[in-house]
Formats: structure tokens, C-alpha cells, sequence
């Protein structure tokens, strides 16, 4: 049974600290660190209302060209003015065509009165948008909030408080072991009879 507790107070930590970890990289640099092609952005503007909403956190996967076509949503990084080095989520509204070997498209928003973007290259497209993930952006909001800070420093008192606790019962566990064999009473070998 402690074993069993061991291993779920460790993974917790693990899923905790990774979520934490996760939340801070999206909300500082507006990426994320890829995972087998897929990456997770936070939408910051309604450019894309009613679809997304400011806030919710969505699941991008990497596509080759050929995947994209007109319609589809895709984030990708903006090259220009306000929008240099950040992440862009819309709607594909020119399908990829090649002009000298490189891949070229044009997207717009999709909220009433959006003008289509600056036209990208496939280089600037972090990948298709695959869906909105509603227990991310739950955990995001949360942990980014007083009362999930709190409750995140008090997880981890606990977690180590526990680790310490079980520490010190082990080693108080060993040495009563060795106590016990130190004083328990010596088996007597039997003497043996001489013949006569």
C-alpha cells in the first residue's frame, strides 16, 4: 500500500509541476515546446469569435503543405508590425501556391469586419488547428489565479511533507531492526558428547 502511494504522490508531482511549467512557457512566450508535432497556444483576440474565444487554449499539429487548403484554421507566426513574432490562429482563406520554390498563403479572421492578413509563407505556419482542449484552459486559468497558487504550494508541502514523514519511519523502522537483532539472546550450540 505504500508503495502504491509513493507512486501516485510522484506522478501527481510530476503532472503537476509539467502543467505549472507548461502554463508559464504558453502565458510568457506565447508558444510551447513541440510534442510529436503537436503544440498548444492560448488564444489572445477575438478575431476568430464565435469559433475561439480570448482565453481558450487550443491543439495545433504540425502538417506538411500539402494538408493545407482553404478553410482550414492554422496558427502561424506573424512577421509583421504588431503582429511580429507572434502567434496568429485563422482561417485559411488562399490555399498554398509556389512562387520560386517557396510555399505562399493568405489568411483572415473570421470575426465580422476582418480584413484577410499580410500573405505568409508555409515556413511561418506552426501547424493546423486540431481542437479547443476546455480542461487546459481550466488549469491554465487556474494555476495563473491567487487561490491556484496557494493551492499548488500547499500540494507540494504536503507531497514533501509525506516524503519526509515516510523517510523518517524507515529509518526509525531499520534501526529498531537492528536493535532487535543486536539484543536478542545468542543461540547456544549444544556441546557435543565425548566418547569414552
Amino acid at each position: 500500500m505504500r508503495k502504491f502511494i509513493n507512486i501516485f504522490t510522484t506522478v501527481l508531482l510530476v503532472l503537476m509541476v509539467a502543467a505549472v511549467v507548461l502554463v508559464f512557457v504558453v502565458r510568457l512566450t506565447g508558444n510551447s515546446p513541440s510534442v510529436f508535432g503537436y503544440h498548444i497556444f492560448r488564444v489572445s483576440s477575438g478575431s476568430m469569435e464565435p469559433e475561439l474565444q480570448i482565453g481558450d487554449v487550443i491543439l495545433v499539429k504540425s502538417a506538411p503543405v500539402e494538408e493545407i487548403a482553404e478553410g482550414d484554421t492554422i496558427t502561424y507566426k506573424g512577421s509583421e508590425g504588431d503582429f511580429a513574432d507572434k502567434m496568429i490562429t485563422h482561417r485559411v482563406i488562399e490555399a498554398p501556391h509556389e512562387e520560386n520554390g517557396i510555399w505562399y498563403l493568405r489568411t483572415q479572421g473570421i470575426v465580422a469586419g476582418s480584413y484577410p492578413d499580410p500573405e505568409i509563407s508555409y515556413g511561418q505556419v506552426q501547424g493546423k488547428f486540431v481542437s479547443k482542449l476546455t480542461f487546459m484552459n481550466s488549469v491554465y486559468t487556474f494555476f495563473l489565479s491567487p487561490a491556484g497558487l496557494i493551492t499548488f504550494i500547499f500540494v507540494i508541502i504536503v507531497l514533501f511533507g509525506y516524503e519526509m514523514i515516510s523517510l523518517v519511519l524507515s529509518y526509525k523502522s531499520i534501526e529498531a531492526e537492528k536493535d532487535e537483532e543486536y539484543y536478542a539472546p545468542k543461540n547456544k550450540k549444544k556441546a557435543k558428547k565425548r566418547k569414552h
